[in-house]
């Protein structure tokens, strides 16, 4: 497995989580209320992730710039 397919796994898990929980906030807080922990977690490192993959998108980007 590419280290590309690891990272777009690995951030499509983090999404797919994310949206679990948010599923589950809509059937009622007794089964969110124990999860609230884990969705601030989740929401926190898939909001990191995507800030670094961008930072890194256009530091990858940048590299082509003709001096």
């Amino acid at each position: 497995m590419a280290l590309d397919e690891l990272a777009t796994n690995w951030l499509l898990a983090l999404i797919a989580a994310l949206l679990a929980v948010l599923v589950l906030d809509t059937t009622g807080q007794s089964f969110v209320e124990p999860l609230a922990p884990i969705a601030n977690v989740l929401a926190l490192v898939t909001f990191l992730a995507f800030v670094l993959a961008t930072g890194a998108f256009l530091v990858y980007t940048a590299s082509f710039k003709n001096e």
